[in-house]
């Protein structure tokens, strides 16, 4: 029951998790929360519907009213227990007089469950019995985060045995003479238990993930649904009613769709009433103490195998590199191929993983991180990062199907399990350090602060009025706010370009918003200056005269280019309408390739600014006038 909100909607993800290509857990670690941000970073430009069922939407992030504190909450909480277990004696006494053996009737039990993390949930289950079943739901969970199905499908097998051993009844299965209601299949949604309805017929198709894992996604996108309208819209040969008898095994056919059993209001009733009771009262004790149990159980394996090298913990990469020769690379000529994209043979963009070397044009403009992140990391060993995000061993087996072109030579081979070997010692050190950050981060707007109320002080104590033969106040303020705004997008630039993973994209953050102070001073300044007087220029030689002039008319055209074009990139790659709006796929290739034009002139232009604009406007300018006596400091500061 995974639901996570995503930039002002909420998505029911509880189906998706387990074909996530990043694995389950990183979606776990969100649920119930507001992941936007952590979205936006890693799947920048991405739109999730597209690999969501439809009914994953559930509606529109609202604002609740009607806010109350944790105490009165538990209040409330602990009434409408006590009501819904009153409310579940009546029903049950109902049932007794009746005579009926129902199954949510105190004679004949609690109903029958339909999966085993509902049967833990049953107060009435051995505690031996608990604790094995959830060690093996772990274990399942471990297997299926790897994306091990045969091992998920070989412990769900083990957990049915356990069960029928201990005489233990799951939800009584249909009369397969009668078919298979589709309320049944809807069960059997998970990667490794597996059915899917076609014509009218149930197959199992299970083992055909096993042994055809690129066909995994589609295929789970419908488990435990009839999925015959897509299969009518597959092109080509396809639909053909007659395909799944010619190419899947016999037994992977289970029977026909069957009818819908009719439903006792009462047992439903009966049921939701008793799911309520179990999300107010949440885990007792020995659901606590078992899920720990199964916890301890699983952990020993999950963290022997993080120590495991990348082919050890994968064996299907074994299978594809091995008779393979592969050419040799020293990490400085990786570091040589940066790029760009689709530029002359030998500046491919290389990236090194796990000793490996890879090209990653085939992945350009197909990766759910978006080009950026991939291009960012060019020429560098970018091992951590990809490993940071879980990528599944289908993305792995695709990564050195297509994109592996060489190995890096022994002598300069980094030994990752010994990486992980010495992991709480590195860690231990960045939380130390990440400690001296935050002190130093507290300090700085400390800084800050203070130097902003310093600024409002002069600019009170300073506010008698100058000669119209200069520039005005509000001109010299709205100067240096430029200035600001000027060398800080440049120093967050380069900040950003030696920077990797959270620290880039704050860095990045820092060099918006800086340009957008930058782009709106200019603004005012415009406007301030068609207002007030024009002082006379500088004396001084006609052609000193005319390159002064051309420089500023250029100085100001550059600054309101270089932030336009920055947000034309930002428009194209968040706002631009797209296949989502308009249906058309071509639209979301235009607006990537726009994007890509709009920051390419965007660092170009930046490039010019810096290098060659300030050090000419700046510097000689502002010196020629210096030798000539001329303060120029003194006649743009607003503290005179």
């Amino acid at each position: 029951d995974c639901w996570v909100a995503l930039n002002g909607k909420v998505y029911d993800l509880t189906e998706f998790m387990d074909r996530h290509p990043g694995g389950p857990t990183t979606i776990l670690s969100w649920a119930g929360k507001d992941a936007s941000k952590m979205f936006n970073d890693i799947h920048k430009g991405i739109k999730i519907e597209q690999y969501l069922r439809p009914e994953a939407f559930l509606g529109d992030l609202g604002v609740d009213e009607n806010l109350m504190s944790d105490s009165f909450w538990h209040t409330l909480r602990k009434a409408r227990i006590q009501e819904v277990k009153e409310e579940l004696n009546r029903l049950n006494q109902a049932v007794i007089r009746d005579g009926d053996a129902h199954p949510g009737s105190v004679k004949a039990g609690r109903r029958q469950p339909t999966s085993i993390s509902k049967l833990l949930q049953e107060n009435n289950l051995d505690p031996d019995l608990r604790a094995t079943l959830q060690s093996l739901e772990t274990q399942k969970r471990v297997a299926l985060d790897v994306e091990d199905f045969a091992r998920a499908q070989e412990i769900k097998i083990r957990a049915d045995a356990l069960l029928a051993e201990a005489q233990v009844s799951m939800v009584s299965k249909q009369d397969r003479s009668g078919g298979i209601p589709l309320s049944e299949v809807a069960h059997h949604n998970k990667p490794h238990d597996c059915w899917v309805a076609l014509y009218g017929q149930v197959y199992d198709l299970t083992d055909f993930l096993l042994h055809h894992p690129e066909q995994r996604n589609a295929v789970l996108a419908w488990a435990g649904r009839d999925a015959s309208p897509m299969w009518n819209k597959i092109p080509g040969r396809f639909p053909s009613s007659t395909w799944m008898d010619y190419f899947m095994r016999p037994e992977a056919r289970m029977g026909e769709v069957g009818k819908e059993p009719q439903a006792d209001p009462r047992e439903e009733e009966i049921q939701q009433l008793q799911d309520e009771l179990r999300r107010l009262e949440g885990p007792s004790e020995d659901d606590i103490q078992a899920a720990k149990v199964g916890a301890t159980r699983a952990v020993s394996a999950v963290a022997e195998a993080s120590k495991l090298s990348e082919e050890a913990r994968f064996p299907r990469l074994q299978q594809i590199i091995a008779g393979k020769k592969q050419q040799f690379f020293t990490r400085a000529e990786v570091a040589k191929q940066k790029g760009p994209p689709g530029g002359p043979p030998g500046t491919e963009p290389y990236i090194i993983l796990h000793n490996r070397v890879y090209d990653l044009t085939p992945l350009l403009q197909n990766h759910p991180g978006g080009d950026g992140v991939l291009l960012s990391r060019a020429g560098t060993d970018a091992t951590k990062d990809f490993e940071l995000f879980e990528h599944s061993e289908k993305s792995r087996v695709k990564r050195d199907q297509e994109m592996l072109v060489g190995e890096i030579v022994p002598g300069e081979r980094v030994d990752w399990t010994a990486e992980v070997t010495t992991g709480g010692v590195e860690s231990t050190m960045k939380k130390a350090n990440s400690e001296v950050a935050r002190y130093l981060r507290y300090k700085a707007t400390d800084a800050l602060v203070a130097m902003v109320a310093l600024y409002v002080h002069w600019s009170f104590q300073k506010r008698k009025p100058l000669s119209k033969l200069t520039y005005s106040r509000g001109l010299r303020h709205l100067h240096l706010i430029m200035a600001v705004g000027i060398f800080g997008a440049l120093g967050s630039a380069h900040a950003a370009s030696r920077a990797e993973g959270p620290a880039k994209k704050r860095y990045l953050s820092i060099h918006k918003q800086t340009g957008v102070a930058m782009l709106l001073a200019l603004a005012v300044r415009v406007y301030l200056r068609m207002r007030s007087g024009i002082p006379p220029r500088f004396p001084g030689h006609p052609a000193m005269k005319f390159i002064e002039t051309q420089s500023l008319r250029l100085f100001y055209a550059l600054l309101l280019v270089l932030p336009v074009s920055g947000m034309a990139n930002e428009y194209y790659l968040r706002w631009a309408p797209g296949a989502e709006t308009t249906g058309h796929k071509e639209d979301d290739e235009r607006n990537t390739a726009r994007a890509k034009q709009a920051i390419a002139v965007h660092t170009r232009l930046g490039k010019f600014f810096e290098f060659a604009w300030l050090p000419f406007h700046l510097g000689y300018t502002s010196a020629y006038h210096y030798s000539r006596g001329r303060g120029v400091v003194r006649k743009v500061s607003p503290f005179i």
